[in-house]
């Protein structure tokens, strides 16, 4: 084998093993940009469910809060309509004490009216003379009397009137705060199928007494109920 063959055989091993290492680097340079591109996809779907979960988070988050602030709104119209039910009784039992002071007030000045007439009829009737001062006298005495007794009589009514409107006015105040007291703080404990059917039968479940658990009402106690009324 002379130089030149030599030479030839050398140069095709150098190039075949540049060949080799050109693919071999190749390959790896295509497997590590694979494992990059791999990573950066994994953290892409991490990060993707990360934000969708602090989503969700976020979403639960503000829907309790609405609920809180629905329940607070709630809260606060009940106890307005509370107060107002009570005022409202407390004014309608002083309009009803003071047409009874009125009523009273009013008698008791036609007595006072009465007494005054007559005491006039009494003083003219002694200024017409002897004879006639006896007569007239007992005339002034008997309409002082009867006007007095009128008058007695007339401010006894209107006390009693006034006496009958006003415990009348109490009392049903009281049955009114008593009710309103009974439904602000007593709830009536019912199961739902009971309520349902309480509302198709047109039942006050305010009047019926639960037999369940813990005296629930269920729907065999509607229905009875419904018998029995």
């Amino acid at each position: 084998m002379d130089q030149q063959q030599t030479q030839n055989i050398e140069q095709a091993t150098e190039q075949l093993t540049d060949s080799a290492r050109q693919s071999f680097q190749m390959l790896a340079d295509r497997t590590v940009a694979l494992q990059e591109s791999n990573l950066r996809l994994t953290q892409s779907f991490f990060q993707s469910w990360i934000e969708q979960v602090q989503n969700q988070t976020q979403g639960t988050r503000e829907a309790t809060q609405n609920l809180q602030e629905q329940g607070q709104r709630q809260r606060e119209a009940f106890e307005t309509l509370s107060q107002e039910a009570t005022n409202a009784y407390s004014e309608f039992l002083n309009s009803a004490l003071s047409f009874y002071q009125e009523a009273l007030s009013t008698a008791t000045q036609v007595a006072q009216q009465n007494m005054q007439q007559g005491a006039q009829a009494t003083q003219q009737g002694m200024q017409a003379g002897v004879q006639a001062a006896s007569q007239a006298g007992q005339q002034a005495m008997e309409a002082a009397n009867q006007a007095g007794q009128q008058g007695a009589q007339a401010i006894s009514e209107a006390g009693q009137q006034g006496a009958e409107a006003a415990n009348q006015s109490a009392q049903r105040t009281a049955r009114g705060a008593e009710q309103v007291g009974q439904a602000a703080g007593e709830e009536v404990r019912a199961t739902a199928a009971a309520r349902r059917r309480a509302e198709e039968m047109n039942v006050d479940l305010a009047e019926v007494e639960g037999t369940g658990q813990d005296g629930q009402i269920t729907v065999d106690d509607v229905r009875r109920s419904a018998q029995e009324g």
